[in-house]
């Protein structure tokens, strides 16, 4: 069975709804990702698939949910983590509502999460529920560590504790943000490969 990340989004006002969608669309089509784009059903959607999807989760989940959709992984936690933070970063910007559930995470604690104003129930942040262990991405046999910020890596003299780290072929640097770091060590790798052995 493949991995499957379903998430849930509060109802939004007509022009923040179209906002939603627009920035859906830029992360859907802003990366090449490893299994299917993320999708989402809305109260526009045209087809019926996602009009009747929409309506079998309000059955379910109850009337305060106005998106719903999926993302199918293909393997690459990345392309998890990197839909996460948008939906964390969805929540926090239109003071919304937001659950996710991943049953495979390899972690525990991520299986089920649930945002309001981009905060957990606790109050903590995703960051600080995010392992302290860096995160594998393989691209043709290399393999691409991203630390997230509460990585100890980043507590070297001169970092900033909310920046991502990201490391390959013994060379280590940072960016702002996941999305970011990601860009940049795939950009870093092509260019080596360019140079050749």
């Amino acid at each position: 069975m493949s991995r499957v990340l379903h998430y849930r989004l509060g109802a939004l006002e007509p022009p923040s709804q179209a906002e939603l969608e627009s920035g859906f669309s830029r992360l859907a089509e802003g990366r090449t990702w490893s299994g299917e784009p993320p999708w989402l059903a809305t109260p526009g959607s045209g087809d019926l698939f996602a009009r009747e999807y929409l309506r079998h989760v309000r059955q379910e989940e109850g009337e305060w949910v106005g998106s719903a959709g999926y993302l199918k992984l293909g393997g690459d936690e990345i392309d998890a983590l990197i839909a996460v933070i948008f939906l964390r970063d969805a929540s926090a910007q239109m003071e919304l509502r937001v659950t996710v559930q991943d049953d495979l995470n390899p972690l525990a604690k991520l299986r089920r999460l649930e945002f309001v104003g981009g905060r957990l129930p606790s109050g903590n942040s995703l960051e600080e529920m995010l392992a302290r262990r860096p995160v594998i991405k393989k691209v043709d046999g290399q393999s691409i560590l991203f630390y997230p910020p509460a990585h100890r890596l980043s507590d070297h003299p001169g970092s900033r504790r909310e920046l991502w780290g990201y490391g390959l072929m013994g060379i280590r640097a940072y960016a702002p943000n996941l999305p970011e770091a990601e860009h940049e060590a795939l950009k870093f790798l092509r260019a080596m490969r360019h140079l050749g052995p």
